[in-house]
């Protein structure tokens, strides 16, 4: 999963999430009308096109409510707004996906309204979407504190490095890689014997000898 889908999990989860806010049961009143009863005579003027429209506001009613699977998916991707540490940066990424769902209002607006640039704003959101990215799919136990900065960190990440190469100086006097000691076996014993080496070369030999003979035959 890219950042593109992260993204698009969340606008997906924000546009479910405004199809499904409203009240059970009926439509609520649009305008005020005083009830009366209605004759046959009024029942015949209706015709069926206020049947019809009625008709096909339910069933396209039906048709736009989210499946329980949209339902469960969209649960899950407005979860992922809790792995973000920064407010600011998940403020900026719950804006962002609510503005592209609903598409009543745009993004650079809200950021003006708090008195940032847009493009910070924007910023913000891929720091979020980053962060959510690397929560979700990258090991605990992964350094990964500078992931969200597109610069070189100023102190090293492993602070402890010259603890790690100074006990084995005091040890066994190696400062360098390119040292003699440095090549010398760790489990003192004979030296290494390469008798079997001699032994395979000289049966090599004996072959080549006997495919001439063969040959010159």
């Amino acid at each position: 999963m890219t950042e593109g889908d992260i993204a698009e999990r969340l606008i997906e989860a924000y546009e479910i999430a405004l199809r499904s806010y409203g009240s059970v049961g009926p439509t609520a009143m649009k305008s005020m009308s005083l009830p009366y009863l209605h004759d046959q005579v009024d029942k015949n003027g209706w015709g069926s096109e206020r049947l019809a429209e009625e008709r096909k506001e339910f069933w396209d009613s039906l048709a736009r409510q989210p499946t329980a699977r949209q339902v469960s998916e969209a649960d899950e991707a407005l979860s992922w707004l809790a792995l973000v540490s920064n407010a600011n940066n998940r403020m900026s990424l719950s804006e962002w996906a609510f503005c592209h769902a609903s598409g009543r209002r745009y993004f650079k607006d809200s950021c003006f309204k708090w008195g940032i640039h847009p493009e910070t704003g924007r910023r913000r959101k891929d720091r979020a979407v980053s962060e959510i990215i690397f929560k979700l799919f990258r090991k605990p136990l992964q350094n990964n504190d500078m992931a969200e900065f597109g610069e070189l960190p100023d102190d090293p990440e492993i602070a402890y490095f010259a603890d790690k190469i100074r006990e084995p100086r005091r040890t066994n006097g190696v400062i360098s890689w390119a040292d003699d000691e440095a090549f010398q076996p760790i489990i003192a014993g004979a030296k290494n014997d390469f008798s079997w080496a001699e032994k395979r070369n000289e049966q090599r030999r004996q072959r080549r000898a006997a495919m001439l003979k063969k040959q010159a035959a």
